[in-house]
């Protein structure tokens, strides 16, 4: 018996199907006005430079790269129709004719696809977006937009003949049944069935330490009240489901990024046992579990230099963090998502930079073996 399981273990490394999160918001005007949002701040610095994600030879060579890392496909992130990003994929990006060699999926950011002004994103579906519409009902509409533009695109990644969308901020959605119940209904008018893949793996409480606490302190009193009102709605599985109806709706589950600010300490251990609880309860409500692994993060240029990072400990950090990832692996689609192939913001990038060269993209390959 020990040995069968061993061999399953073994097996179910062997990854079949790499994505990375991939932005196109470089070159956008946004604040501050001059420099668009480069001048946002970031950490590394990228071997092309301040890159304009339209330029041509800039998504060549991501493409390029990617396949080299053995990445078989980009999530790419959109935020709404007819944005920067949204231009940016469909004029330029898809017409590019080396990116025609990787899949791609999008990456539905409802914290921009869903919010129009404050700080404080609201994931009610029954809240109006605007007087004409609630969020729910322009969530409706821009998947129908999605259907329209990108669905059927030769390119676009499907499981099961089912194009693929990760939906960002998923575990805080409210009030989704007769809007999701109602997306189907549209998706089989065009004769689609989506493989809808929602960002709920999450942290349940808050881990208190004397640093963790002192950084509270610190946060503005509002940002305080939101971390601990959505740690009271992740307690339980039970509210997954009375809330976002996640196995009745959707085909899988991932976790963009596990990084929390009160979660640095014993980091890695701690993402496998979150990675362990919402592994066994995706097979159980026969859900594909889609781990994600980065290679650090560090936000101190764009949210403050007071804030907690994760170290990438010249490479060590991302090593181990796969071997957690290939305990993980759904059995039969064995797909891992790394965040990020360039999301330099948040020092999360793989992209090849000043500081480590290719370093990432070396690595990627050789860990996805």
């Amino acid at each position: 018996m020990n040995n069968q399981k061993n061999n399953f273990i073994e097996s179910n490394k062997e990854i079949k199907m790499l994505g990375a999160h991939y932005y196109l918001w470089y070159g956008r005007r946004s604040v501050p006005i001059l420099g668009g949002v480069w001048r946002l701040g970031y950490t590394n610095h990228p071997i092309l430079g301040e890159y304009n994600s339209r330029h041509s030879e800039v998504i060549g060579q991501h493409v390029d790269w990617a396949k080299k890392a053995g990445i078989d496909f980009f999530a790419i992130e959109w935020a709404g129709a007819h944005s920067w990003d949204d231009v940016t994929l469909k004029n330029h990006y898809l017409q590019n004719s080396r990116a025609s060699g990787l899949k791609f999926c999008l990456h539905y950011d409802s914290s921009l696809a869903l919010n129009r002004y404050g700080p404080y994103p609201s994931y009610n579906f029954d809240e109006q977006y605007t007087t004409a519409e609630t969020k729910g009902e322009k969530f409706l509409d821009d998947f129908e937009y999605l259907a329209q533009n990108y669905f059927n695109h030769p390119q676009y990644l499907k499981i099961n003949d089912q194009p693929v969308v990760i939906i960002y901020g998923a575990s805080v959605f409210r009030n989704v049944s007769k809007y999701f119940k109602q997306l189907k209904i549209n998706m089989a008018k065009r004769n689609i069935s989506l493989f809808l893949i929602a960002d709920a793996v999450h942290w349940a409480g808050v881990k208190l330490t004397k640093k963790n606490l002192s950084y509270l302190w610190e946060m503005p009193p509002k940002e305080v009240i939101k971390i601990f009102c959505r740690v009271m709605r992740r307690f339980s599985f039970k509210n997954l489901e009375e809330d976002i109806f996640l196995s009745k709706y959707f085909d899988g589950l991932t976790g963009y990024n596990m990084y929390s600010v009160n979660r640095t300490s014993n980091f890695l251990e701690d993402v496998d046992r979150v990675y362990q609880k919402f592994f066994s309860y995706a097979h159980l409500h026969n859900l594909c579990f889609i781990p994600t692994v980065i290679p650090g993060y560090d936000d101190r240029n764009l949210r403050g230099l007071n804030r907690p990072i994760l170290e990438r400990k010249e490479g060590k950090f991302y090593e181990e963090f796969w071997q957690i990832v290939k305990k993980y692996l759904n059995p039969s689609l064995k797909i891992v998502l790394i965040t990020t192939f360039n999301e330099w913001h948040e020092g999360t990038e793989i992209e090849p930079s000043k500081e480590y060269g290719n370093k990432y993209l070396k690595l990627t390959k050789l860990l996805k073996k």
